[in-house]
């Protein structure tokens, strides 16, 4: 791969070199390397036009379109970084955001599955945030202007500046701003540069087996590093195409992987799941994939078992891996050949060049197969939390180790096994206690397809385990039967006092449950 320094760059790469090669097609859309580019070039001359300089912020609310990747590189040209916000987003979450980054530009659908956003948008203060163009994907509303129509106007007199600015950005600019899950607090803006995005995904395209022009799906919300990094620019980076839903439908996500003859499939192990629930799901034509890729979670071995079914018939590798938005995406990988235990227990060995150790207390390492928290090291980390140097300071240290919060342990091969996060650890009658045991044992129940273990208040053991768990389809329990099966594997202390039993449990973008709202759910009844 020829070693360009900016994002933007591959966009050019793809339409010199191969301009009639299908670069995202989106419902009816098709569009081409050389339209992309053209677009591309397009809106880049709006946003000088709108006032962008380098080192301001493009926002976009919306999903899988192709104005995301036209805005995203487009904002990279001309020197800023982009950021994706979900249409499920309500004002409180969209207005701390927007100001907290204060975006020049904003980009927003009119409506999203049937919801018209200007109600909620009408909610945020936009002005006092900074933002001085607001763009409307469809029927503008008050205040702002057609996207198309502004994007659309030709500015030939642009071209030089356009040109210029282009020339002046620098590989260490920020290019991407992510927030995250804000899983235990106010979400952090996570700043990577064009750097730290393309040594990662140089890395990805090797490992994910995607040097040859690969076909991806993408149905994951673009404020997500799967969106921004790992499926949707790496795709673009090898000159591959990139098929958008504007949302996640088991069925009709399995409909597009036969029909635009997919090549890589990466998912998180609940969209799995849920495809798998859909009848006539062993009858979809999976011939055309290569790769078949998890993260965010651990995936169950019954799942894996019929992964490695689909993968026997087209030939595709099952991977998985480790990594975070910090991170910019993956930065270990499984094998390909590596079995289904290796993949069902492990998230596989750092990229070359990536670092990754296991710490104490005190950060300081501990020995192979003792368990600690992960730390990594390497160019693909992010710059800083946006406006949060505490922040910074407190997760990352000065010879370069980001602190994930992550437990687990390296065994003596350098594979890391993962056994939860820091902050969701308990201590019941003087035990620590790691909810990760627990749910993987309540995850080996026949009935069972997802579970979660938070620590509740006890005024006798300080905390007890509360289980939360999904059925899979057709099946029953009782929380009696899950009490006995958890006393079967586990010690006495570790044995949850509750159990709670859905037909679905809330979800981050990311893929893992959502235990904040799980604890806040609790902390109502009780």
């Amino acid at each position: 791969m020829e070693s360009l320094t900016r994002t933007f760059e591959y966009v050019d790469k793809w339409a010199a070199e191969t301009p009639d090669a299908e670069a995202v097609v989106f419902e009816d859309r098709r569009i081409s390397y050389a339209e992309l580019a053209a677009a591309v070039d397009a809106a880049a001359k709006a946003f000088l036009e709108a006032g962008v300089e380098r080192g301001d912020r493009v926002a976009m609310l919306a999903m899988g379109c192709p104005e995301f990747f036209i805005s995203y590189m487009a904002a990279n040209k001309v020197g800023a970084s982009w950021l994706g916000l979900s249409p499920k987003f309500g004002a409180r979450e969209i207005s701390y955001i927007v100001g907290d980054c204060r975006p020049k530009v904003f980009i927003t659908l009119r409506s999203y599955m049937d919801a018209d956003l200007s109600a909620e948008l009408s909610k945020v203060d936009f002005i006092g945030s900074g933002v001085s163009k607001m763009l409307v994907i469809g029927e503008p509303f008050a205040g702002a202007e057609s996207f198309d129509a502004f994007i659309r106007t030709p500015r030939p007199h642009l071209d030089e500046a356009l040109a210029a600015r282009a020339a002046e950005v620098d590989p260490q600019d920020d290019a991407l701003l992510m927030y995250t899950s804000g899983s235990t607090g106010q979400p952090k803006g996570v700043i990577q540069t064009h750097a730290s995005i393309l040594v990662n995904v140089e890395k990805q395209v090797k490992h994910f087996l995607m040097e040859g022009k690969p076909r991806s799906l993408l149905h994951f919300p673009i404020n997500h590093v799967a969106a921004d990094v790992e499926i949707g620019f790496a795709t673009l980076y090898v000159g591959g195409t990139t098929v958008m839903m504007d949302r996640f439908d088991p069925a009709a996500s399995l409909a597009i992987i036969g029909k635009e003859k997919i090549t890589m499939l990466g998912q998180i192990p609940a969209m799995f799941l849920m495809q798998a629930g859909v009848p006539g799901f062993m009858e979809t034509d999976f011939s055309s994939l290569q790769t078949i890729i998890w993260g965010g979670a651990a995936a169950p071995i019954e799942l894996l078992r019929g992964l490695q079914m689909i993968g026997a018939v087209s030939g595709a590798k099952l991977m998985t891996g480790y990594g975070s938005t910090e991170a910019c995406g993956f930065i270990t990988y499984t094998k390909p050949d590596d079995d289904l235990e290796m993949l069902a227990k492990s998230v596989g060995y750092a990229a070359e060049g990536f670092e990754v150790r296991i710490v104490d207390n005190e950060r300081k390492p501990v020995p192979a197969g003792t368990q600690g928290e992960v730390a990594l090291r390497g160019p693909f980390l992010f710059k800083e939390y946006l406006n949060k140097p505490e922040a910074t300071a407190e997760a990352m240290d000065s010879e370069g180790w980001y602190y994930t919060n992550d437990l687990g342990y390296l065994d003596e091969n350098g594979a890391l096994f993962l056994n939860g996060r820091k902050s969701e650890m308990y201590k019941t009658g003087g035990e620590n206690v790691f909810p990760a045991e627990i749910e993987e044992v309540l995850c080996a129940h026949e009935a069972i397809v997802m579970a979660a273990v938070i620590g509740v208040p006890d005024p006798t053991f300080q905390e007890v385990g509360h289980a939360f768990v999904m059925l899979r389809p057709g099946r029953t329990v009782t929380a009696e039967e899950l009490k006995a099966h958890c006393k079967e594997n586990l010690a006495n202390f570790k044995v949850p006092k509750e159990y709670d039993i859905r037909p679905m449990l809330p979800l981050l973008a990311n893929g893992k449950v959502n235990k904040m709202e799980l604890k806040k759910g609790v902390a109502a009844e009780g």
